[in-house]
């Protein structure tokens, strides 16, 4: 009698009942990994704003935008990349300045989407030729790219509210009683 093929099939069925393979794109990356990607996406919204510096807004906007980017205030559901920016952004006006800074960063589990928020700071000419200064927050979502690079996806920026026109005067303490006879 020869010998059953069963040592291949009993091999096999051990191969099933093992975990598939899950792929490197699904593996959330270590945190070590995690925390450079974290320090790569600080670094690209360092270089956005410096851009913005250098070249000009729109230049930098449109340098960093994804094909798919999109705005809230631009109605995302009909403008979409260059044209959504050219219709947020619009022409560089001079003596207009924008500056940002990210003061949180984080980034997906997987690698592929990050996010950065903090201040940003805004300076243009106003109606009387006097520099008129804006802060606010700001709010950019980038998305790595199929080349690996970092484009953003959303970008929001939310003004602080301007003080009270007519904010109450703290009240005057109270006069001290005079000494009595």
């Amino acid at each position: 009698m020869s010998p059953s093929p069963r040592p291949p099939l009993i091999l096999a069925g051990l191969l099933l009942l093992l975990p598939p393979a899950v792929s490197r794109a699904q593996t959330p990356p270590a945190p070590a990994g995690r925390e450079a990607l974290k320090t790569e996406l600080a670094r690209m919204e360092d270089a956005f704003c410096a851009m913005a510096k250098e070249k000009g807004i729109l230049a930098a906007f449109e340098h960093f935008a994804a094909p798919d980017v999109a705005f809230i205030d631009t109605d995302p559901l009909h403008l979409r990349g260059l044209a959504a920016v050219r219709a947020r952004i619009g022409p560089d006006r001079p003596g207009t300045t924008l500056t940002w800074s990210a003061l949180f960063t984080d980034v997906s589990d997987d690698g592929t989407l990050g996010y950065n928020w903090g201040r940003y700071e805004a300076r243009f000419p106003g109606p009387d030729g006097r520099e008129v200064v804006r802060t606010g927050f700001f709010l950019t979502i980038w998305k790595r790219q199929p080349d690996g690079s970092w484009r953003y996806v959303m970008d929001n920026g939310a003004p602080d509210k301007p003080p009270p026109a007519h904010a109450a005067a703290p009240a005057a303490p109270a006069a001290p009683p005079k000494p009595g006879p």
